[in-house]
């Protein structure tokens, strides 16, 4: 008998592991996809930019369906977790950031933790990523 994986057991496969940005990542992939609804056309592609390289990615390609290779996953550095969806051949997009406050939240000094340690901090930082109200976790702009 097959098990069919969650969403989340989706994006762990791909990405190799879990880590808070893949948390991000999966996250906002899902509030794309509830903010932006139904495809407005069977042609069109859902193409999505992120303004920094990050484990985030990972989960755009699996829960959205954007990828390098067929061109519709961009990476503009900036080095700011702010990413941008729109379906081609519409003018309208969204943009989502994600709260400053959140980000310093995640900021920790590893190296001089054990594996142990980070494994908590990791854990810990996954819990209050996919916890936190999506009000103190990122800001949503439909542009």
């Amino acid at each position: 008998m097959c098990v069919e994986k969650t969403p989340w057991e989706q994006v762990i496969d791909f990405h190799g592991h879990t880590c808070p940005e893949i948390s991000i990542g999966y996250r906002v992939a899902q509030i794309a996809t509830r903010e932006l609804g139904i495809r407005p056309a069977p042609s069109s592609e859902l193409v999505v930019t992120a303004y920094t390289h990050s484990c985030a990615l990972d989960a755009f390609q699996v829960l959205n369906r954007a990828t390098y290779g067929r061109g519709n996953l961009r990476v503009e550095e900036k080095q700011q977790h702010v990413y941008h969806f729109q379906y081609t051949g519409t003018s309208e997009g969204l943009q989502i950031s994600i709260q400053a406050e959140l980000l310093d939240h995640l900021v920790k000094d590893h190296d001089q933790m054990t594996t142990r340690e980070k494994q908590n901090s990791y854990l810990e930082a996954i819990q209050y990523i996919l916890g936190t109200e999506e009000t103190l976790f990122c800001t949503i702009q439909k542009l």
